[in-house]
């Protein structure tokens, strides 16, 4: 947690560390000592501030001050953002192959898409890494070497979870995936074993690491990789190093590919070890410490692995080695067994998150998985993501007190969380968006919430939050926003955008005022706005009486710049006796008939023009003095020769 102070307000606030993950503020200045009240705002974030207890005898006069206090989140950081979109295109992705999934099995794009997860982490951490190795200020590189051990975490136990309850390990024999997730995750003197196997010199004993190399090999599994370097010792022509070697070369490897049973493999196996032992009881290998050491390892002594766990950091490095050489036929279900062995190897070690996890994932605990991954500081992105995997592969079942399964709630909480985590940051916020909208329907009631309150600073935030409502069928929101931004264009004077954000908002109230305030406009200064709008707006013209008649004042104008005299002129006499025109407009109205009635070729026809002349006779404060003077001998000119021609054609 971080406190900011409120802008005009000169306090700063310190923390100091409580028990587990609480932290106590020390609030800064006297104002803060007594009647202090809280409120929350908008997002994560809530506010400290003075309430004075004000009576008629002591009025307040405690100097205004606010403490903002919000969430630090891990995920807002610039370099963890590829992190975030990355996932949410795999989120996206797992929806729909989960869809797919309902009517076939799709363990196998699952599968795809938890290592697609994994890549994205990997891909993290490198990046990481090097802004790491780049930083000079010492609190940064802290701070992005912390980061490095979470994601470093946060990859190792998906890999583990993947292994043990994602993938589909033929005959479910796990050892072959547990030894590449040691390998993989806790390399241990895998530089020291390449850079003496490059030099293949023999004598290479005298190599300080030499004896911690070959024993850490064995332990991971790499025998073959412990054979070449026992090779490069000076007595590796000796009986003994040729015994041990022999001893190596025979282990019996399973493989459910190999043509035998696993209760035939398990006789071999035994027979296997029953000589290795003899040939330890023989002594033959006492004159050699370490490779009599090494023998007793390869038959699962449990006091030699014991002798040797203080030269690893976590009972993870010889994790394999164990299930390697007392149970390589081991299930899933056996490895929480192996793993509590070893991390008894050292009673009193002190455990870590990560130890913590990886025991309840071999022990079956997913209830004790997800309340770990829970306590990780990365706001959420791993508990979501992996819970969502496990829901979709059928692999997690979580019980409550009552025992009632509520997998399906928790992880719908753990996705709404989170994407309402996502939608407070200015420029994930349509990320977030796609989370709440992936559970409907308390999904979209939160985002329509949300959305409604965010904050709109321009034209294209407004423009794309629009999109992204209409995406999700969230109307309520479009019209909210669309008739904001409307009101907001009008108070500012802009007609046009006013306009413009009206339709969309298809608020006939707002399509009035701002139909209304375009026509006053042109009435002013004789332009019109927004005119290309509304020859294009077609249906939403029927909002409101006033934007049907700027639409269809606009036509006019457009047929009259085509020299569509008689189209202009019958459009014309519709509007003027439509009674929808607004009063202040008839003076133009009329007005706009004069260009008409003098044209060379007559447009209105005598019925048109006793319209007109009704029009004027019935509004007489519209038009008059001069004006009225000019139309009223404009019309008796159109009539005489409109009659005329009339009296002609029905002659004829």
């Amino acid at each position: 947690m971080s406190i900011s102070n409120h802008p005009g307000s000169s306090a700063r606030g310190g923390s100091t560390e409580s028990t587990k993950n609480l932290k106590t503020f020390v609030l800064p200045d006297k104002c803060f000592e007594k009647h202090a009240a809280c409120a929350w705002r908008r997002g994560n974030k809530f506010s400290i501030y003075p309430r004075s207890q004000i009576t008629s005898n002591s009025p307040s006069n405690t100097e205004n001050k606010v403490l903002d206090i919000r969430q630090e989140v891990l995920l807002f950081i610039p370099i963890l953002r590829k992190l975030v979109n990355e996932s949410n295109g795999t989120f996206l992705s797992l929806q729909k192959a989960a869809e797919a999934a309902k009517s076939t099995d799709n363990q196998v794009e699952l599968l795809k898409l938890s290592r697609q997860y994994r890549s994205i982490i990997r891909v993290c951490i490198e990046s990481l890494q090097d802004a790491a190795n780049k930083e000079t200020n010492g609190i940064e590189k802290n701070s992005l070497l912390s980061y490095i051990t979470i994601f470093y975490s946060i990859e190792c136990i998906w890999h583990l979870c993947e292994i043990l309850y994602i993938d589909n390990i033929p005959g479910d024999i796990v050892l072959p995936y547990l030894l590449e997730w040691v390998r993989f995750h806790f390399p241990c003197h895998e530089q020291t074993a390449a850079q003496l196997l490059e030099a293949c010199e023999r004598g290479s004993e005298d190599h300080p690491e030499y004896w911690d190399t070959v024993v850490g090999m064995i332990v991971q599994g790499r025998v073959d990789v412990a054979r070449a370097l026992l090779k490069l010792h000076s007595l590796t022509d000796s009986n003994e190093f040729k015994l041990l070697d022999n001893s190596l070369r025979s282990m019996p490897v399973y493989s459910v590919y190999g043509g035998i049973s696993t209760g035939e493999f398990t006789v071999s196996w035994k027979h296997w070890q029953a000589e290795c032992r003899s040939k330890l009881g023989s002594r033959v290998l006492a004159s050699q410490p370490k490779l009599e050491l090494i023998m007793k390892l390869i038959i699962g002594d449990y006091s030699a692995f014991e002798s040797i766990r203080d030269k690893y950091s976590s009972w993870f490095d010889i994790l394999g080695g164990w299930v390697m050489f007392t149970a390589p036929w081991a299930r899933r279900h056996a490895l929480g067994a192996a793993a509590a062995a070893c991390a008894g190897m050292r009673p009193g070690a002190p455990t870590t998150p990560l130890d913590e996890m990886a025991r309840a994932l071999m022990d079956g605990d997913l209830h004790q998985v997800i309340h770990e991954i829970q306590q990780i500081s990365d706001n959420g992105w791993f508990a979501t993501h992996l819970t969502d995997i496990l829901f979709h592969c059928g692999k997690l079942e979580i019980m409550d007190k009552h025992q009632t399964d509520v997998t399906g709630r928790l992880r719908d909480s753990l996705i709404l969380e989170y994407g309402s985590l996502l939608m407070e940051h200015p420029s994930l916020w349509s990320v977030g968006l796609s989370y709440l909208a992936s559970r409907p329907p308390e999904g979209l009631r939160r985002a329509e919430l949300i959305l409604e309150r965010m904050p709109v600073q321009n034209e294209a935030k407004a423009m794309r939050i629009v999109a992204e409502a209409k995406k999700y069928g969230l109307l309520g929101v479009v019209q909210s926003v669309c008739t904001c931004m409307g009101a907001r264009h009008l108070a500012g004077g802009r007609v046009g955008g006013a306009l413009s954000w009206a339709v969309r908002a298809r608020d006939s109230a707002l399509c009035a005022r701002a139909a209304d305030r375009a026509l006053r406009q042109y009435c002013a200064t004789g332009a019109l706005p927004a005119a290309d709008l509304l020859l294009t707006a077609g249906a939403a013209m029927l909002l409101c009486d006033t934007l049907l008649f700027l639409g269809k004042y606009c036509d006019f104008h457009r047929l009259y710049k085509n020299r569509e005299f008689k189209k202009a002129g019958k459009l014309l006499v519709s509007l003027l006796t439509s009674k929808i025109a607004p009063d202040y407009f008839w003076e133009t109205l009329l007005l706009d008939t004069l260009p008409l009635l003098e044209s060379d070729e007559p447009v209105f026809s005598s019925s048109d023009t006793f319209e007109i002349m009704l029009c004027l006779e019935l509004k007489p404060l519209a038009l008059a003095g001069e004006k009225a003077d000019l139309l009223r001998l404009a019309l008796a000119r159109n009539l005489a020769r409109t009659t005329l021609s009339d009296v002609d054609s029905g002659g004829e």
